[in-house]
């Protein structure tokens, strides 16, 4: 089972921690946890227990006290700090209480952090070279030697600060274990092995020999022993084994000869094994160490060691160099990534005219420019210099290019490894990525700096496939690493570029972050003591966005204008895409930030300038041998995993927090993921067992409180990403470094959480020594695999250059299964030379007679040397002290030639050093040495202070001048002078300031030729005690208005006061008191209410942050202000004819409310009257600024009415103030008719209607018309009281009705009217055809008139027999239009033809043409001819004549006629012929005389025979 999934099962069993104690392990621990009682014994543990890194951090806060004092402020030769002073403290003594000092607290803790790691990694913690064990001196010594010119060469050549940390780290680390693992204490030895870790270190005087016998045994194996070494016995360090596969090949047994020291403690196997027990000082537990009792003096040794070593180093480099180790700057570094393609003009112009501003105006640490193009990346400029920064960002210009996608992860990769760690950097790029082989070692790399990257992008292209990355990729780097991504045009980059500005400061916090922002979304923004101001980011287009303070005043972030308008908001950058303001001089307190986005999302950045900051990371629990500590997790931690949060608060004695109360895991969208409670002991580090790590990316979020009771919160930057999958450095330093023109081989160990599956390896480093990765490796689950790394360094490589490596593994299967290891590669000398630079005095000063004060000055001294380094050659040659005059050959670097120094001071200057340093870092020297200089003041310090006095002693080195007296000053300010003839003097120093810092200057007044004259000056300082705060006076009123009150007072005992605490109390109406914490003498409280009586109550808050028991009090009356809206008005209407109204106080100035007035208007249209107006009295009982609510009745109300309520609150002075408004309608009555209709302006085609007017409970009336041509009703809803009926037929008759409605839709009953419409005369009627057709009878049909059908009132009808063109009629008849379209024309005659015509005419008469159509009568049988006569008559014939038969004679068609004799048929000559009505037949050929009897036929054309009629005569004779 690998080892780290050990350790997570190991962590997931532990208990939350209980209160903390320490170990000289790698880390504090908790003694408590059941993984660790029975290995650190809590109950049997003597004393304080010091770890590495206490023991790392007291040593460089001793080493750069000292640094501090050596090399003060400008202007401030006399600065001086108390030797308590904390790391955090010594900061802000140097460079302002305003600085943040967290750049320099994790400088010193990846020192400290190294140094634990030498207990965590693999190649470091089992190999007794590095661990001081089993007696290997040789090996031991040299690995701290041969690391040390790889530490000064990385500071030397590269300023590889970060590799220099790291190689300084492992080198303390066993430095420090000398003083716990060997017998150096037990021996005697009081002072450390000065040149212990350093090259030409000649070995220790007496180490033991390999059969020499060195201990004895313990009483037990277990437990504390006491003289178990033997008295006289060379040197030596303990055995120790245990049982680990991973330590096998490390190791080294125990000799069985039973006279070696065992290392001894629980976890010891060799503590059983002749000589039982063991020699161990690592902690102050006999459970673990049983020379427990010894810790402290092996910790006070290794804590000075340290400090000497850095001391070396500090002579090794200069001492710009030794601050930048340490990263003791008060700005920020200024670091800039320049696409410099063709298209990247406007974004050039507009970085150079930033920069330039921010160089004028701000102190940069550091400058780091990288420009990119395509393929070029560089030449990267780093520089403290300000002027070759300029020159080198004016030297940029566009060019090049040409595929779009550009080398930004190269330029990325150059600039994370010049920018310095907490640092930001500002990409400017208008294309995506095409070396995106480098995209997740960036980002590896950038978390593990914590540096921030932001992107500006002015364009628009999106990535392909392969190596080329896009936008998304961007937005993943900056969410990652705690940047923006902002989305800029070429237009208004320059309104971007000021964001630059910001990241020059060094005392920026992270208090929020939050992206991905969707909905609208609160932000709550706690403001903090510690906070000088705080800066808003909202990257995107919000639709609302605004910032609230704690006492609700509102800024509208939307409303540039008003934003610039304010005095106290600083506009950063405010453009379509990115709104950045600063708050300076915050009221504190919780503020809340509501916003929603119009399009897209949003993201929120919110950081403030702040003394407190928080530097976190996680561990794990390792209790397994041979160091239990808390194991620093490298790289990204894993999903489901419960680790310890490593918490290092900085500045927080100086912000004076008070608790942390939780962690909060926070998504990226800002939703809650975990909260851990905290409820133990603060420190400056301490470890916050944390629940199993969500799967998804979060935010760490740390609360508390300071000692004034307002909320802190602080962010982790860096997008915590939990993934399946680890990478670990399994190579050595050593094996990491190679000599130019070799190679070297690094192993890497991907261990495999997640599913079984192959991982792509990816390796890169900035100065591109590798040359090849093991490509892929297939990795079972909990599984791991060794990949190899293959450098190899050009023979052109200088000696010290570091190159950073990240080695990336991503699983082929789980896109959470990716992970990085960062490391360095080091370029190693050519030789190796641990030989110090030689330094021989060629002349020795000499200063006798002349060594003391008060005549030193006059005679001068003159001292010269050779120096000459044989090996890697001279680096430098300098003096120290420094200040005074020397000289000093010219030589290059690495000459191995002789060097000639000389210096020059007076004979008050007795001791100096000339020092050089070789190319590799060994420090040789001359040291000078006259002795002590006489009538030194020495040994000044405070040894007893109390609240208003100082006891002081000090020495001085004999002299032979009479000490005539002492001149003490304090502060600069008062001045004391006293004899003292004694060599020890004492002084209390009375009538002091309770509280402040004393900073005493002690001078000796000597009598010198007999007149006075003075020493030198020594400084000593400490901070008189504390005494319960008194209560303020001269409590005074310096402004009252209806909205502020400012108060001011006179302190007491200022000093001891920390912060005041300033309630405003309301004094006869209810309201919460209010409470601030302030460190001025006056105070403003705003948005109080007017016409308010009040009382401030100031009570002072000591150091500690104990609030006094004494308080001054003000009484306090607002003027009377305008009173607000009243509230939430609501209006209930009871019946048709009364409402009851309710409201709440104002918001705004409620007691200012003398009474209410109520008015009632009704609303008509546009309009509205005012009908009542009322006043309604407040209550006395209501008087509170508790809002209450009021009750009010409106009556009488008509029905159905609009009506608007208003109330205005209205001031004691009568003043009136904003009206709440709301509009109602009352109930409905039954619907009213309405009184009349009138009917008027009648056309063709309408009809204008008017009616009376119902003016309640009207919604409309509804207006109804028909006729009785089509019955069909048409009805409208109206609201005016007349209209004209259009669309309406002509010659019509309407039926109007008219109807009240209600709003609920209850119709009234119906006025009705009736009109008709003109006439117009219509057309004739249609389609007139022939129906049946009878011998007497002809039936037509017909259509309505195709115009006009309506009008057609009466339709006239004419039937005339047709002869020829005459027509004769034969009747006219009307008919009235309805719906039969049908005619019947009988008693006509038979077959007779007839021409029938049809018209219409309008009600009026009004008449159409006539149509017609022709049709005849069918056959019938006619009667007998008519009128049957004799006409005329001759011998031979007679003339006949008759009139066709009455009865049907037109069916006539022929006549028989027959007689005696004959017959003759009688017929037209042609068919279309017919007979005449009249019919005349002359019959000849007759007999004369004769008698003749004529028979006369009618005969149809059917041949249908008619009756017989006859006729007799006589033809003449």
């Amino acid at each position: 089972m690998p080892k780290a999934r050990v350790l997570v099962a190991l962590v997931g069993a532990l208990s939350a921690i209980f209160g903390t104690t320490s170990g000289f392990l790698a880390t504090p621990l908790n003694a408590s946890d059941p993984d660790l009682v029975d290995i650190l014994c809590p109950d049997e543990t003597k004393g304080i227990t010091r770890d590495h890194k206490w023991i790392t951090r007291e040593a460089i806060r001793r080493n750069l006290r000292q640094f501090f004092i050596d090399y003060p402020p400008p202007g401030k030769p006399e600065f001086v700090v108390p030797e308590s002073a904390s790391l955090t403290e010594l900061y802000a003594a140097y460079y302002g209480s305003s600085a943040s000092p967290a750049r320099f607290i994790r400088a010193v803790n990846t020192i400290a952090e190294s140094n634990v790691h030498a207990d965590s990694s693999t190649s470091l913690r089992y190999n007794p070279s590095i661990q001081a064990d089993a007696e290997i001196f040789d090996d031991y010594t040299y690995s701290m030697s041969d690391r040390y010119p790889q530490i000064l060469t990385a500071i030397l050549v590269d300023e590889a600060f970060p590799a220099a940390r790291s190689l300084l780290g492992v080198t303390l680390h066993s430095l420090q274990k000398f003083y716990a693992h060997s017998t150096w204490v037990e021996q005697g030895n009081t002072d450390i092995v000065p040149d212990l870790g350093l090259p030409g270190f000649p070995g220790f005087d007496d180490p033991a020999q390999p059969d020499e016998d060195v201990c004895t045994p313990c009483p037990s194996a277990q437990g504390g022993c006491r003289d178990n070494v033997v008295a006289g016995a060379g040197l030596t360090t303990g055995y120790y084994s245990y049982k680990d596969e991973l330590a096998v090949d490390y190791l080294v047994p125990k000799p069985a000869t039973g006279g070696k020291c065992s290392h001894g403690g629980v976890l010891d196997d060799t503590a059983g094994e002749a000589p039982v027990g063991g020699i161990n000082k690592d902690t102050a537990s006999p459970c673990f160490s049983p020379h427990y009792y010894l810790h402290d003096q092996a910790a006070e040794l290794a804590v000075k060691a340290t400090d000497h070593y850095l001391s070396i180093i500090l002579d090794a480099v200069d001492v710009d160099q030794y601050r930048k180790l340490f990263d003791l700057y008060h700005g920020s570094a200024l670091s800039i990534v320049m696409d410099t393609t063709g298209s990247m003009g406007n974004e050039i112009d507009a970085v150079k005219n930033q920069v330039h501003q921010i160089v004028e105006s701000a102190s940069a640490s550091e400058y780091v420019l990288v420009p990119y193009n395509d393929p070029s990346i560089g030449p990267v400029t780093k520089t403290d210099d300000p002027a070759a920064f300029l020159a080198a960002v004016d030297a940029l210009y566009p060019d090049g290019g040409g595929d779009f996608p550009e080398m930004f992860w190269g330029g990325l990769q150059l600039a994370l490894t010049n920018t310095p760690e907490y640092g930001a950097i500002f990409c400017f790029t208008d294309a995506t990525g095409k070396d995106g082989e480098l995209m997740n070692g960036n980002i590896a790399m950038a978390q593990e700096k914590n540096t921030k990257v932001t992107i500006v992008f002015s364009g628009s292209t999106y990535g392909e496939n392969g190596l080329i990355t896009t936008i998304d990729d961007y937005h993943t780097l900056c969410d990652l690493t705690g940047g923006l991504f902002i989305p800029s045009s070429k237009f208004d980059i320059g309104e971007i570029t000021p964001l630059l500005d910001d990241t020059v400061s060094s005392t920026e916090v992270d208090i929020n972050i939050m992206k991905e922002i969707s909905s609208s979304k609160s932000i709550s923004i706690p403001i903090d003591d510690s906070i000088f101001d705080f800066k808003v980011q909202v990257v995107g287009q919000p639709s609302t966005c605004v910032l609230r303070d704690h006492s609700g005043k509102e800024y509208n972030i939307m409303d540039e204008a008003a934003m610039r308008a304010e005095p106290n908001i600083e506009v950063i950058s405010y453009t379509s895409n990115i709104r950045a303001l600063r708050w300076n001089n915050p009221t504190l307190g919780a503020w809340n930030l509501d916003l929603n986005p119009q399009t897209g999302t949003l993201s929120v950045d919110i950081q403030g300038n702040s003394t407190l900051s928080w530097l976190g990371g996680f561990a794990l629990l390792d209790p397994s041998p041979p160091h239990p500590h808390y194991m620093a997790v490298e790289g990204r931690p894993l999903t489901n995993t419960v680790y310890y949060i490593d918490v290092n608060l900085v500045g927080y004695i100086e912000s004076k927090v008070k608790d942390v109360d939780y962690v909060e895991y926070v998504n990226i969208k800002g939703d809650v993921l975990r909260t851990i409670d905290y409820s133990g002991e603060i420190d400056d580090e301490f470890y916050i067992r944390s629940e199993p790590l969500p799967e998804e990316p979060f935010y760490v979020l740390l609360h508390g409180h300071v000692s004034s009771g307002n909320a802190f919160c602080r962010l982790m930057s860096v997008l915590i990403t939990p993934v399946q999958a680890s990478v670990e450095v399994a190579s050595t330093t050593k094996e990491l470094s190679a000599r130019p023109g070799d190679k070297a081989t690094g192993k890497f160990i991907v261990t495999n959480y997640g599913l079984e599956s192959d991982f792509t390896i990816t390796a890169s480093d900035d100065k591109r020594y590798i040359t090849s990765v093991t490509p892929s490796v297939h990795i079972l689950q909990n599984s791991s695999a060794v990949v190899t790394v293959q450098f190899s360094v050009p023979a052109s490589a200088t000696p010290g250059t570091v190159s950073t490596v990240t080695v990336t593994a991503a699983s082929v299967k789980q896109t959470q299964s990716v992970n990085s290891a960062v490391t360095q590669f080091v370029v190693l000398p050519l030789e190796e030379d641990h030989d110090k630079p030689t330094c021989v005095v060629n002349d020795a000063p000499v200063c006798d007679g002349f060594g003391y004060v008060g005549i030193c000055h006059t005679k001068n001294w003159t001292a010269s040397a050779t120096l000459q380094d044989t090996g890697s050659g001279m680096q430098k040659v300098y003096p120290k002290p420094d200040g005074y005059s020397s000289l000093v050959d010219d030589f290059t670097r690495g000459s191995t030639d002789p060097i000639r120094a000389s210096l020059d001071a007076s004979c008050c200057v007795l001791q100096a050093d000339i020092i050089g340093v070789d190319v590799v870092g060994n420090v040789g020297r001359c040291m000078i040495d006259m002795g002590v200089l006489g009538g030194l003041v020495y040994d000044f310090q405070v040894i007893d202070i109390g609240i208003t006095w100082a006891y002081l002693r000090w020495s001085i080195t004999p002299t032979p001048f009479e000490i005539h007296k002492y001149t003490l000053v304090d502060n600069d300010d008062y001045t004391w002078e006293f004899p003292c003839k004694t060599e020890v003097c004492y002084r209390n120093v009375t009538d002091l300031e309770p509280c402040l810092l004393q900073n005493f200057q002690l001078s000796p007044v000597f009598t010198v030729d007999g007149g006075d004259f003075r020493g030198g000056h020594a400084y000593a300082s400490a901070t008189t005690l504390s005494r319960e705060p008194a209560s303020p006076v001269g409590g005074r009123i310096v402004d009252v208005t209806e909205t502020t009150v400012t108060v001011a007072w006179t302190p007491v005992d200022a000093n001891c006061i920390s912060l005041f605490q300033v309630c405003l109390k309301p004094v006869g109406f209810s309201d919460a008191v209010r409470c601030n914490m302030t460190e001025e003498t006056s105070f403003e409280f705003v948005n109080v209410e007017a016409c308010a009586k009040y009382e401030v109550e100031i009570t002072p808050i000591d150091l500690e942050g104990t609030l006094g028991k004494k308080s001054l009090t003000i009484d306090i009356n607002t003027k009377e202000g305008v009173p607000g809206k009243p509230v939430d008005l609501q209006v209930e209407i009871e019946t048709y004819e009364s409402a009851l109204l309710t409201w709440w106080d104002p918001v705004d100035h409620a007691l200012c409310v003398d009474t209410y007035i109520v008015t009632t208007e009704i609303i008509s249209g546009a309009s509205s009257q005012e009908v009542s107006r009322e006043t309604y009295y407040r209550s006395a009982a209501n008087a509170g600024i508790t809002p209450q609510q009021h009750f009010f009745q409106e009556k009488p109300l008509r029905g159905c009415t609009n009506y608007t309520f208003k109330v205005y609150p209205r001031g004691f002075s009568g003043t009136m103030g904003p009206y709440a408004r709301e509009d109602r309608e009352t109930l409905e009555t039954d619907p009213v008719p309405v009184e009349f209709v009138n009917l008027a302006e009648v056309t063709t085609t309408t009809i204008d209607a008017a009616w009376g007017s119902v003016d309640i409970c009207l919604d409309h009336y509804k207006v109804c018309h028909y006729n009785d041509y089509d019955e069909t009703e048409v009805c409208v809803d109206l609201t005016d009281t007349q209209t004209t009926l259009s669309d309406l037929l002509e010659c019509l008759v309407y039926h109007v009705s008219v109807s009240s409605v209600t709003p609920s839709g209850v119709v009234s009953e119906k006025k009705r009217a009736d009109a008709k419409t003109v006439d117009v005369a219509p057309s004739a009627p249609q389609n007139l055809t022939i129906g049946q057709v009878t011998p007497h009878s002809i039936a037509i049909r017909y259509d309505d008139p195709s115009e006009n059908p309506q009008c057609a009132a009466h339709i006239g009808l004419d039937i005339a027999k047709a002869n020829g063109e005459h027509q004769q009629p034969v009747s006219s008849t009307s008919l009235v239009k309805g719906h039969v379209k049908e005619h019947t024309f009988d008693k006509l005659d038979a077959c007779t033809k007839y021409v029938i015509k049809i018209m219409a005419s309008s009600p009026d008469g009004l008449a159409s043409g006539w149509d017609s159509v022709e049709a005849t009568t069918d056959m019938e049988v006619s009667g007998p001819a008519q009128n049957f006569r004799v006409d005329g008559k001759t011998t031979t014939s007679i003339n006949l004549k008759w009139f066709e038969p009455e009865v049907n004679g037109r069916c006539v068609r022929k006549y028989s006629l027959s007689w005696e004799g004959g017959s003759k048929t009688i017929e037209p000559a042609t068919p279309e012929e017919t007979l005449p009505h009249e019919v005349e037949q002359l019959v000849d050929g007759l007999t004369s005389c004769t008698e003749y009897t004529f028979e006369l036929t009618p005969s149809t054309a059917t041949d249908l025979d008619g009756p017989v009629v006859t006729i007799t005569d006589k033809t003449n004779c």
